[in-house]
């Protein structure tokens, strides 16, 4: 497994290196580690887990150099070539695609242990101080302003990707919902100081 988590490292920092959007290579490494984490308290094979966080994010990748979105499901193929090239366990291949598939898709808690995992890892490194940071880099991006006034918090017109409205309504309606929706009992434990981190920012900076 130790062989198979190197050579994954060193084609995805290669693969990832001009990514600037926030689901770079540090990403990636810190949901691993996050995953490693939870596996430890809550079970579920460390082999997928491990493999499944490391190449969760590969479709982004290939959303940012054809200019429009492509879903986990799209890279699966893509993902299967990495994955072979880095001799993964062939008997391990289909799960971790599975993750891959599915690790989006956090309404849904029917999925295997291993997914749930690799979700709630995903969801720690998206809250907290350096999910702010990574919020705070993408709005400055895309001009969306700190706060908005003229919407309430709960406004039904915030639209993730589409209408967020302000840094605000973005924290509080899917960071701060997406730490309070974690499925694992260790995720949650890692979140609590996490969650300040949000409901302070929405709390000096909303003024509404």
């Amino acid at each position: 497994m130790l062989k198979v988590i190197e050579d994954l490292k060193s084609e995805l920092t290669i693969l990832f290196k001009e990514e600037n959007t926030g689901h770079d290579i540090s990403h990636l490494i810190r949901v691993y580690d996050y995953a490693i984490d939870i596996q430890n308290h809550e079970g579920g094979d460390l082999y997928i887990v491990a493999v499944g966080a490391l190449v969760h994010d590969v479709h982004r990748l290939m959303s940012n150099k054809c200019g429009y979105y492509i879903s986990g499901e799209e890279s699966v193929d893509e993902v299967r070539n990495l994955l072979l090239k880095c001799n993964v366990d062939l008997n391990k291949l289909e799960s971790i695609l599975d993750i891959v598939k599915n690790h989006d898709h956090k309404e849904n808690k029917n999925q295997s242990i291993e997914t749930l995992i690799v979700q709630d890892a995903d969801a720690l490194d998206a809250i907290g101080d350096i999910g702010l940071e990574r919020t705070l880099k993408y709005c400055k991006k895309h001009d969306i302003p700190i706060s908005n006034t003229n919407y309430p918090l709960d406004t039904k017109e915030y639209i993730p990707d589409i209408n967020p409205i302000s840094t605000c309504h973005y924290v509080y309606n899917t960071m701060i919902k997406e730490a309070k929706n974690l499925y694992t009992k260790r995720a949650r434990e890692l979140s609590l100081n996490k969650l300040d981190v949000l409901e302070r920012f929405v709390k000096e900076n909303y003024r509404g």
